[in-house]
């Protein structure tokens, strides 16, 4: 995952150029642009999804993420209302979790409790990616072309930022 994740990085700098100098007035040529942009965030929720069908558990801990992006993972992008539906597609999830350690505590199989776990685990991130993409999707619908090239931009720029400040503060090189 790192490795694709570098290369995202890189695909997202060279959006951010594009955003940068699209013709604000052309929607003819924006629409196109920013068809590709969500088409690169969806590429990357693919490929996380991918990972988290061989371990769920990487992809909560991800490793190709700087400690100062993770802290950014839930909070950047999200709105207070969108922050509801999350929690109660969290609370369903926790409450199968809690089903499978009650019935550890009482003894039935923890290989069996620990699947059900994993598979919670996928569900729900696989939930939180859904609900990411349908808030953007849905934004950009009712954005105009040039309104959505600066929206995208901002999260470009934003979700580069980051990671170049996090680079920098965990020794890390950005390139």
């Amino acid at each position: 995952m790192e490795a694709f994740f570098d290369a995202w990085i890189a695909g997202l700098e060279e959006l951010q150029n594009e955003l940068l100098s699209a013709p604000r007035d052309r929607p003819d040529l924006l629409r196109p642009l920013v068809a590709r942009a969500l088409n690169h965030y969806q590429d990357y929720y693919h490929e996380k999804a991918r990972l988290a069908a061989r371990d769920v558990l990487r992809v909560f801990s991800p490793r190709w993420l700087t400690p100062f992006e993770r802290s950014f993972h839930w909070i950047a992008g999200w709105k207070p209302s969108l922050a509801f539906r999350l929690l109660l597609s969290i609370a369903m999830a926790l409450s199968q979790v809690l089903a499978v350690a009650r019935r550890v505590r009482d003894g039935e199989a923890r290989g069996q409790a620990a699947e059900m776990v994993v598979r919670s685990l996928e569900l729900l991130l696989a939930s939180a990616d859904a609900l990411r993409t349908r808030t953007v999707t849905c934004l950009v619908d009712i954005l105009t072309p040039a309104q959505s090239v600066d929206f995208l931009l901002a999260a470009a720029q934003l979700r580069l930022r980051v990671r170049r400040w996090g680079m920098r503060r965990y020794g890390r090189t950005s390139d």
